[in-house]
């Protein structure tokens, strides 16, 4: 029997299905973005929103990441979840503190 692929559709129709609230949220270039009143940042190591041609890093800068984007989920148990533009889980996802 094969095993058929999830395609964007399912992933996000199983991710709403057991969701209290949702937000897509802007990342800046500095991997930020906000949800719920709090500040959150992605770690570098997750390729798909690493900047590359950063603004003060280089003279001509274009800002470019594959994504720039990121679903933020409150589940039915309360947990935070986070998914990138493509409903794959993002689990290097931290929350900040005073700033």
């Amino acid at each position: 029997m094969m095993t058929k692929k999830q395609t964007r559709l399912r992933k996000s129709t199983e991710i709403l299905s057991n969701a209290i609230e949702t937000k897509w949220c802007h990342v800046d270039i500095d991997n930020k973005f906000e949800f719920l009143g709090l500040s959150f940042v992605i770690d570098e190591s997750v390729e798909e929103y690493k900047v590359h041609n950063k603004a003060f890093a280089v003279e001509d800068y274009t800002n470019e990441s594959y994504m720039d984007e990121i679903l933020a989920v409150v589940n039915s148990d309360t947990t935070l979840s986070f998914y990138n533009q493509n409903y794959d889980e993002v689990e290097d996802v931290y929350a900040t503190v005073g700033e």
